[in-house]
């Protein structure tokens, strides 16, 4: 194995006229040779310092207008169909690599770029087509925002079948378009994106709610607590394991039927509510199995409203 021959101690790879061998293509690209130059050069001056100055007003307007309005050698040129073809096959396979791409770049920035200044007027149909693709469906948001799609309930328009129009819930528990209510109506993008960002993203606090109108935010009191929930910060007498046993047992025990409406139960609902009086919240005797439509129409209403007992304070 050859060793480099200015000094750095690597494997050598090419040779030069002078019968050295080096690590690099270049003898001023081997560490040892950079370390080298780096340590000569400190102190000195640039080749360039104090010129700034130097130049009159005479000079700086001869080296502004040199060869201004002269046409480039090719201004106006057209290339033959042989021509075009003999360019296209030059490249035809040839694999670009990183440091090609990036020079490419550099080169066709800004005024350089031909399209620098050209307006592209776009269809009717490719305006659809584009916007198509971008659109958010429900398969897209379950796989990029897990958590949201958890939080969120959603569903397609059944009036427009097949235009994916996506539908949520207003937070607003009084509205017709509310969960409790069973009501669906269609946000905005600016919405969407919003609460999206809300829940997903790690600063969030669990804000920006769905609501169908100003009205619906104004009245709403979650609107106002921005995401803080009173409650939040204290600590119940039970731990999470002993309340998932309760809440098995109260839906063996109604046979995972639901008492209001015989449908299958998938929620336990507590005559006296949690937050109000926690110590009741594991006695089975004031619990029974309900689904989740019972458990907000019937269950949560009036005085023990959703709404209403997150902003309660005892």
């Amino acid at each position: 194995m050859k060793i480099c021959n200015y000094g750095c101690g690597q494997k050598a790879k090419y040779q030069f006229k002078n019968s050295k061998w080096c690590c690099s293509k270049s003898f001023n690209s081997c560490p040892a040779m950079k370390l080298k130059n780096k340590e000569s050069n400190k102190g000195r001056k640039p080749w360039n310092d104090g010129l700034k100055n130097c130049f009159t007003n005479e000079t700086i307007q001869h080296m502004s207008n040199f060869r201004k309005g002269e046409k480039h050698w090719n201004y106006g040129k057209k290339w033959s169909e042989e021509v075009k073809k003999k360019i296209g096959k030059g490249n035809k396979g040839k694999v670009i690599t990183e440091e090609q791409r990036i020079k490419q770049s550099v080169a066709m920035k800004g005024s350089k770029n031909p399209m620098f200044g050209v307006k592209r007027i776009f269809s009717k149909e490719e305006i659809e087509k584009q916007s198509k693709g971008r659109k958010l469906t429900i398969s897209k948001i379950k796989k990029k925002y897990p958590f949201f799609s958890k939080v969120e309930k959603m569903s397609y328009n059944p009036d427009k079948p097949g235009e994916k129009e996506m539908q949520v819930h207003c937070k607003n528990h009084s509205c017709s378009n509310s969960k409790e209510r069973g009501g669906w109506f269609i946000p905005d993008k600016w919405q969407l994106s919003d609460r999206i960002r809300a829940l997903e993203h790690p600063e969030g606090n669990d804000g920006r709610y769905f609501y169908c109108s100003e009205e619906c935010k104004n009245t709403c009191s979650l609107y106002y607590s921005r995401g803080n929930d009173p409650f939040k910060e204290t600590e119940t007498p039970y731990t999470i394991s002993e309340y998932n046993q309760f809440r098995e047992f109260v839906l063996e025990r109604d046979n995972y039927k639901c008492q209001y409406c015989d449908e299958k139960a998938v929620h336990v609902h507590h005559e006296r509510p949690q937050k109000l009086e926690p110590f009741f919240a594991l006695d089975p005797d004031f619990a029974w199995s309900c689904c989740e439509q019972c458990h907000y129409e019937k269950g949560h209403r009036d005085e023990c409203s959703t709404g209403k007992l997150a902003i309660k304070v005892c």
